[in-house]
């Protein structure tokens, strides 16, 4: 019996030593049968706990594994699996929306906004998967307003939320000093009354917002129409996503210009949109976010602060941009799309290089300088660890977050006069030498 139970560990051991070798395979054509499924959905959850559970059951049986947030007002996630498996997922998900008590009556009134993603084929298969399942129930679908609770309204009793209530109350005095300091070495541009005014609102703006519906969602074609006929002076490409995501690829489209908006995190849109001189006096607002979950939520506010402004949100984001977007039709995005999977980047681009490396700006967008992601190489800020760029080159002349002297700096190349000091590197912060992004204001960047 010892023996025979012996024999069955080594050869289940041997199936999975060959599957993960199946896995660091380098074939384009094993790839193809993975993807990484990005959705997302806002609809009426009245029993959370319940399908939190039935997520987790389904993706261990499924083998899917990621990250999904479920709240009382939707589900967002992104699994890594195979094509086949994430399909079942999808249709077992859009059956369990209708039978949870979501009040829903039609099928056809629920979409998941979901989007297969390729991998990468320049790495194997197994660094591109999540290695594990993290499903939890949160307060909401996005983090729009952690760094406002308003009055009246209490936080959210959840674990997410207790945890964090110190941390506001850090930013909260890390922004006040802020604003003293620019108070003092203002520049030309002055915030008028009236967006101090929107400042000091945002706790009745986010109860107004939520009475109103996402702004008008633009097809791949509908949006490349409508930015090539638009009128530069009344009109503004916005990108609500993080500054970390718009270095590496953002879009740019000649007549209109793009306002970057330079955040650390999603919470930080509120109070930029509110004060930003850029859009105020704007006819029209085109924006857009990686797979559109951003926009629906900051579409509404938009509306609610700037009603007279037309605020369109890219359908699917860039993600569905991009896959819709062939040869045969013009594409507007330079660069590459930022994803927060383990892959960092989605392979579908045209293949301009927008970002530059920190150092020497030489034209550069490869956090993790040719390792896969997660084998965690990547340069990061010693002080806020916020991801930067710094080429090959210039890696090994830095000691960035994370690392230690004792490291072997071959893993990044050579510095620029082809040795490796054995001196004690610099450290790197976002700014070369200084942080300039813990506890400061996001400062927006427009692209004309």
């Amino acid at each position: 019996m010892a023996a025979e139970m012996k024999q069955s560990v080594v050869a289940c051991l041997t199936v999975a030593a060959e599957d993960t070798m199946d896995l660091m395979t380098m074939d384009p054509g094993q790839h193809r049968s993975w993807r990484v499924a990005l959705y997302y959905c806002y609809i009426d959850l009245s029993n959370v706990p319940d399908h939190v559970e039935f997520h987790r059951h389904l993706c261990k049986n499924l083998s899917l594994k990621g990250r999904i947030r479920v709240s009382s007002e939707g589900l967002n996630g992104v699994l890594t699996g195979q094509l086949v498996d994430l399909k079942q997922y999808e249709d077992k998900v859009l059956k369990q929306l209708l039978d949870l008590g979501t009040h829903q009556s039609q099928s056809n009134t629920i979409d998941l906004n979901i989007k297969y993603c390729f991998l990468r084929e320049d790495l194997p298969i197994l660094p591109q998967l999540f290695d594990k399942l993290i499903c939890k129930e949160t307060s909401s679908v996005i983090c729009l307003f952690d760094n406002f609770h308003p009055a009246g309204t209490a936080a959210s009793s959840t674990k997410e939320n207790r945890n964090s209530r110190s941390k506001q109350n850090n930013r909260r005095v890390r922004r006040k000093k802020q604003r003293q300091e620019e108070k003092k070495h203002q520049s030309g541009k002055d915030v008028s009354e009236e967006q101090v005014t929107l400042v000091a609102e945002l706790p009745r703006i986010q109860n107004a917002m939520m009475t109103l519906s996402p702004s008008q969602h633009l097809t791949t074609e509908e949006w490349n129409v409508k930015l090539q006929n638009a009128d530069g002076e009344n009109a503004l490409l916005l990108d609500v996503r993080n500054v970390y995501e718009s270095r590496v690829g953002h879009f740019s489209v000649s007549n209109v210009p793009t306002l970057l908006t330079n955040t650390r995190k999603y919470s930080d849109l509120p109070e930029l949109l509110a004060e930003n001189p850029n859009i105020k006096d704007k006819e029209e607002v085109f924006m857009y976010c990686t797979g559109g979950v951003r926009c629906e939520r900051v579409s509404m506010m938009m509306q609610a602060m700037y009603p007279q402004t037309k605020v369109y949100q890219l359908k699917g984001g860039i993600q569905t941009y991009l896959q819709e977007s062939d040869n045969k039709q013009m594409c507007l995005f330079k660069g590459k799309n930022f994803v927060f999977d383990p892959r960092r980047t989605d392979p579908v681009h045209r293949g301009e290089t927008v970002g530059r490396c920190l150092i020497c700006e030489a034209p550069h967008d490869d956090y993790d300088n040719g390792h896969a992601p997660s084998e965690n190489k990547e340069a990061r800020c010693n002080t806020c660890r916020m991801l930067v760029l710094v080429c090959n080159q210039c890696r090994s002349g830095y000691l960035c977050w994370g690392e230690s002297e004792r490291e072997d700096t071959k893993s990044y190349g050579a510095d620029l006069e082809g040795n490796r000091s054995k001196e004690t590197r610099p450290w790197l912060y976002c700014a070369i030498d200084r942080c300039v992004h813990e506890g400061a204001k996001p400062q927006p960047e427009l692209l004309k």
